[in-house]
C-alpha cells in the first residue's frame, strides 16, 4: 500500500511530529508539508522524502502568509498514492483534491474552536471583527473538507468529544505511543521537570507558582523547565523569565538526549496546560519511572491514575500539597513510578497504534 503523508509544519519536537515520525517509518511514507525545518524538529526525518512549497511563504505574521497557508492544503494535489494520511489542522484541507483520506486529529483548530470566546475576552472592537472574520473562513474551509474525510482517528476521547462538538462526526480514538526503552531511571534527584513548549497554553506560572509553595517549606530543591521556543523575546517567554528565583531553572531548545537525561534523574514530572488535547510528557515520565503531577482537565485525565501513578489536581496549592506528599515519601514515589513504566509498556505502544493504524489503512485503500 503506498500511504502519502500531508503534515503541518515540522519545525518542533512534539508529539504531533513525532506520531507523524513513527507512521512515516512504518509505511516508508513521502511527507508533504508546509514547513520543514530540520534543524528544530526530529532528525530522523532527515531519512524521508519531503515536500515543501517551492516559493517562500512570507512573514507568518503577514495576511500574504496566511492566504497562502490556507491555499497550500486547499490546492495540494498528491500523486502516486493509495491513501492520504493527513495530521495536524488545517491538513484535514487536503482532502480537498485527494482521497480516500485518514485524519488523526490531535485537536480541531483550538484557536478557532475550544479557545475560540476566551481569545475574543480583552479584544478592541476591530480586532474581535478581525478575529471573528478569520474564524469564519477557516471554519468554512472544515464545512466544506471534515465531511467527506473517509476516517477519522482521535488522539484521546477528549478529542473525540470536540470533533463531536464542533463537526457533529463520530470519530476513533487511537492514542499515541511512547518508546518505553528510550526511556530510564538513574534516580530521583531533587528537582520536578516540566517539559513542553513556552506557549501560553501550556501554563508554566501555574507549575511555577505550586513550587513556590511547595520550596517555602522545603530547602534544597529545583524546578527544571525546558521546552522550544523560537523567539526568545516574545512576550510569554519573557513573562516566564520574569517569574522564576534562581531555584528555577530554564532550559530552552534542549535536544532529545539531554531531555532524556532529564527525565531519567528527575523526581517526579509536573504537567499543567489548559485543556491539553492528550500530551505526551505524562506518559513519557511514566515511561522513566517517574510520577506525574498533572492538571486535572483535558488529555491528563485518560492517563494519570490518580494516587497509584500520579496526582490529578485542580489548584497550584493542591499541585503543591502533592509535592510536598512525594518529596516526604521517597519510597512511594519510586514505586508510583514503577507502576506507570508497567503501565506505558501495556497500555501505549507504537506497535499497538500502528496495528490499528494499518488496519484500517489498508481497509480504505482497499475499498
Amino acid at each position: 500500500m503506498r500511504l502519502a503523508i500531508v503534515a503541518g509544519p515540522l519545525s518542533t519536537r512534539g508529539g504531533a511530529e513525532r506520531v507523524v515520525l513513527e507512521i512515516a517509518r512504518h509505511f516508508n511514507a513521502p511527507i508533504h508539508t508546509l514547513e520543514y525545518a530540520p534543524e528544530k524538529t526530529y532528525d530522523e526525518f532527515r531519512k524521508f522524502d519531503i515536500h515543501t512549497p517551492k516559493k517562500s511563504l512570507g512573514s507568518p505574521s503577514s495576511v500574504l502568509y496566511k492566504a497562502r497557508y490556507a491555499s497550500y492544503y486547499c490546492n495540494l494535489k498528491v500523486d502516486d498514492y493509495d491513501l492520504i494520511d493527513m495530521h495536524d489542522t488545517p491538513s484535514e484541507w487536503a482532502r480537498n483534491r485527494n482521497w480516500p483520506a485518514i485524519w488523526y486529529c490531535n485537536s480541531p483548530h483550538r484557536f478557532a474552536y475550544s479557545l475560540y470566546e476566551s481569545n475574543m475576552t480583552g479584544l478592541s472592537p476591530l480586532d474581535k471583527l478581525s478575529y471573528a472574520a478569520r474564524t469564519a473562513a477557516f471554519r468554512h474551509l472544515d464545512s466544506r473538507t471534515v465531511p467527506r474525510i473517509e476516517h477519522i482517528f482521535a488522539n484521546s476521547q477528549n478529542i473525540k468529544g470536540r470533533i463531536a462538538k464542533y463537526f457533529h462526526r463520530e470519530s476513533e480514538v487511537l492514542y499515541p505511543g511512547v518508546s518505553a526503552e528510550k526511556f530510564s531511571c538513574r534516580g530521583y534527584e531533587q528537582f520536578f521537570f516540566y517539559p513542553s513548549r513556552f506557549i501560553p497554553e501550556k501554563r508554566f506560572e501555574y507549575a511555577i507558582e505550586a513550587f513556590r509553595r511547595f520550596s517555602s517549606g522545603r530547602k534544597g530543591w529545583k524546578l527544571v523547565i525546558c521546552g522550544s521556543c523560537e523567539d526568545e523575546s516574545s512576550d510569554y517567554f519573557k513573562k516566564v523569565k520574569s517569574i522564576c528565583d534562581d531555584s528555577v531553572i530554564i532550559k530552552n531548545n534542549v535536544d532529545e538526549k539531554e531531555l532524556y537525561d532529564l527525565y531519567s534523574r528527575c523526581y517526579a514530572a509536573l504537567f499543567s496546560p489548559l485543556g491539553e488535547d492528550f500530551g505526551l510528557v505524562p506518559l513519557e515520565a511514566m515511561a522513566s519511572s517517574k510520577p506525574v503531577i498533572a492538571v486535572n482537565e483535558g488529555g491528563p485525565k485518560e492517563t494519570v491514575s490518580h494516587g497509584v501513578d500520579g496526582f490529578l489536581v485542580n489548584s497550584p496549592g493542591e499541585m503543591a500539597q502533592s509535592m510536598d506528599f512525594l518529596a516526604g515519601n521517597p519510597d512511594l514515589c519510586a514505586e508510583m513510578g514503577k507502576a506507570g513504566r508497567e503501565k506505558v509498556k501495556k497500555n501505549f505502544t507504537w506497535e499497538h497504534f500502528l496495528k490499528r493504524f494499518e488496519e484500517k489503512a489498508e481497509e480504505l485503500a482497499k475499498g
